[in-house]
């Protein structure tokens, strides 16, 4: 795929989106009321499968002892970390919020990720890149 190693950013994109595309597909399976597709929370995190193929491209494009490589690993863990502390963290909060109010429009409650998630979100991006980088 010549395509993807003229314009590697493409790679996080696609990462993302099949990330996004499962966490759908587990929402139907599961039957959940709601499907989250591009919205926070959930299984795999798209967050995590993001900035985690872009590390993945960074190493494969500029190695990584280059100091782009260190730069995207460190705003990959930002990211993952946010989502697994303050958004997370938004979430509970909301909840009791929810159950406090007696009518009105409720807060999202799915605004963060377990950890399980970020990793599993993460891996999901990596593997996906190496895949994409070696097709």
């Amino acid at each position: 795929m010549q395509f993807l190693h003229q314009y590697p950013i493409a790679i996080p994109f696609i990462a993302i989106l099949l990330a996004e595309v499962v966490k759908a597909l587990i929402d139907v399976i599961l039957k959940r009321g709601k499907i989250r597709f591009i919205n926070p929370g959930g299984m795999p995190s798209g967050h995590s499968a993001f900035v985690s193929a872009l590390v993945v491209v960074v190493a494969n494009r500029e190695g990584v002892d280059s100091t782009l490589f260190m730069v995207s690993a460190v705003i990959a863990l930002i990211v993952m970390y946010d989502a697994v502390t303050l958004r997370n963290e938004a979430g509970l909060h909301a909840k009791v919020i929810n159950k406090l109010k007696k009518s009105g429009a409720r807060l999202e409650e799915s605004l963060g990720h377990t950890v399980w998630e970020v990793v599993i979100g993460a891996v999901f991006g990596a593997l996906t890149a190496f895949i994409l980088l070696n097709i």
